[in-house]
């Protein structure tokens, strides 16, 4: 090698801002081989980010999500359960929610690093030079510690294994960062490699396909009812009158023929529709609550606040699984998370913005609960009138139903009440999508080896997607057709299903997430990227208990009272 070329080599080793000195290999500060490791990571990366997201707009898109159908479907569960109650029921389930999805962050940072290693071992595949460099670097080292020159700790594993913990150690803010999005059931065989832990693996997909499924059944419960009663109203301003359960019916068969092509379309697409939908909700909230507000007010000044207070109930614990399965229904979107989180720039923010999300929500949610306990608390009628003036009712399993007497302009903010939460069935073919790719993707190497390739579920109208689409795309129907009864559907898929997905495996993931690079022993780099503050002995524990007791009180609940 020539001066001017050891010069440039040289230049090559620069050392990154507030990273500790190369205690082995020089490469690990190589500015060039790190920009390599990056490109090669980012194409190994399956599922890419694509376009960022800023914090603002992140916190405004999972409020989209957190005010979806729990906001409808809680007040009738802190009616059953009382607003102290349900209020510190929805504040632990949120608590732990929270510190569970941190857990989420940060294993997917681990998934995401253990793909960055997989860059670094093809790098040094295809470059035999500077793996003899790394073995000389390693041999040096080696023999100034025979010498006493060197203090470093004996060698007992190999040199790849060094280099990758030591490229942990300067670089983690490269390692650890989020590259692709790594879904929940596609980290738990990440990680769980085990025969034992391959079961675990097979369970966590298990449990968010009932999930899932769980959760299509609930929208179209809920999008049929809606635009049952919507139809009811519209014909009884035209005079005429509708059988509800005919009604019904027909609501979730069209909601069949819309969901089946819309579970094959490109939704990426639908994005301005999306905002349609979010802008409108947001809009039926204010409404709710500026009704609900104005009803209370009316009951205070005719009745008094006293006697007002005395119809709302504070602690009712035999309603405790109606508002718990509610709560985790509400804040159980971890399987979502890698998609919703990925986009953000930056990424550090993340915390910030499931912190916001969660507290502006869990406000919102209150204040709607209690508002409707005091405004329609002293209703005596089971069923609210379908037209517009007509009687108010207590309060229903589904919450927009309650305003369907409302006469403002002529009935048709009566209408728009009804008929809102039927947009959600934008977000059954999103649910049928998410399943049926979760399904795919356990399935995966069944398939494969039977002659199905995993490329061929995804493209649309191709005989396993379509075949796979309906089996998806059916019992949520099915369900629909059986009962009207959405707490329950709520109740149990929430208080079982939603609770393993919400609480229990984010824990166990991460867990082992971190056992997978050795994280938790005393020489691992401290300070990585969306690094959990509660992923300790103390959290962890907390999280199993509450797990632990919230199924033994959903059980007892459901099956024993």
């Amino acid at each position: 090698m020539t001066e001017k070329e050891t010069v440039v080599e040289d230049s090559d080793y620069v050392e990154l801002p507030a990273a500790p000195v190369s205690r082995i290999f020089r490469s690990t500060a190589s500015v060039k081989f790190l920009r390599q490791l990056s490109w090669i990571a980012e194409q190994q990366a399956v599922n890419k980010i694509g376009v960022k997201m800023e914090p603002s707009a992140a916190v405004v898109f999972l409020l989209n999500s957190l005010t979806g159908l729990s906001l409808l479907t809680m007040p009738f569960g802190f009616q059953q359960s009382g607003v102290i109650l349900g209020s510190l029921t929805v504040f632990a389930s949120m608590a732990v929610s929270y510190i569970t999805a941190t857990f989420m962050l940060e294993a997917l940072t681990i998934a995401n690093a253990l793909n960055y290693e997989k860059a670094e071992e093809n790098a040094l595949e295809n470059e035999p030079e500077r793996r003899e460099r790394l073995r000389d670097e390693r041999k040096n080292i080696e023999e100034k510690v025979e010498k006493g020159i060197s203090d470093s700790p004996p060698f007992r594993k190999g040199t790849l294994e060094y280099f990758k913990e030591e490229m942990r150690k300067k670089n983690a803010c490269r390692e650890f960062k989020i590259r692709e999005r790594v879904e929940l059931g596609a980290m738990g065989q990440l990680v769980l490699t085990s025969e034992f832990s391959g079961t675990a693996a097979n369970l966590i997909y298990m449990v968010i396909v009932s999930y899932t499924y769980g959760t299509a059944s609930a929208l179209v419960v809920t999008v049929a009812t809606s635009w049952g009663h919507t139809m009811q109203n519209i014909a009884t301003l035209c005079g005429l009158e509708l059988d509800e359960m005919l009604a019904y019916n027909v609501s979730v068969i069209i909601s069949f023929l819309i969901t089946v092509p819309l579970s094959f379309a490109d939704l990426q697409k639908t994005k301005k529709f999306t905002f349609v939908i979010m802008v409108c909700r947001f809009a039926a909230i204010l409404i709710l609550l500026l009704v609900a507000s104005w009803q209370s007010y009316r009951r205070v000044q005719e009745e008094g606040w006293t006697t007002v207070m005395k119809g709302v109930p504070l602690w009712q614990p035999s309603g405790f699984v109606a508002v718990f399965g509610n709560s985790v229904f509400l804040f159980g979107l971890h399987h979502y998370l890698p998609s919703m989180m990925s986009p953000l720039e930056p990424q550090s923010q993340a915390p910030g913005v499931i912190r916001c999300g969660f507290g502006i929500c869990y406000f919102l949610l209150v204040a709607v609960c209690f508002t409707a306990l005091t405004a329609w608390g002293g209703e005596t009628h089971a069923k609210c009138a379908s037209h517009p003036g007509g009687h108010f009712c207590s309060i229903q399993p589904l919450y927009n139903l309650n305003f369907s007497p409302l006469s403002l302009g002529g009935g048709s903010v009566a209408l728009f009440l009804l008929a809102y939460p039927a947009m959600a069935i934008a977000s059954i073919p999103v649910a049928v999508i998410t399943t049926r790719n979760t399904i795919g993707q356990w399935l995966g190497g069944w398939l494969e080896k039977r002659g199905v390739p995993l490329a061929r579920l995804q493209e649309s109208y191709t005989r396993p997607n379509i075949i796979l689409t309906l089996f998806v795309v059916t019992p949520p129907f099915v369900v629909a057709l059986i009962t009207q009864n959405v707490q329950a559907v709520i109740q149990y898929v929430g208080g079982y299903a939603g609770l393993t997905v919400a609480f229990f495996c984010p824990t166990i993931l991460l867990y082992k997430c971190r056992q997978a690079l050795k994280l938790d022993d005393m020489d691992a780099p401290a300070d990585r990227p969306l690094k959990s503050s509660f992923a300790n002995r103390f959290g962890y524990t907390l999280v199993y208990c509450s797990y632990a007791i919230a199924l033994y009180m959903v059980t007892l609940k459901l099956f024993f009272t």
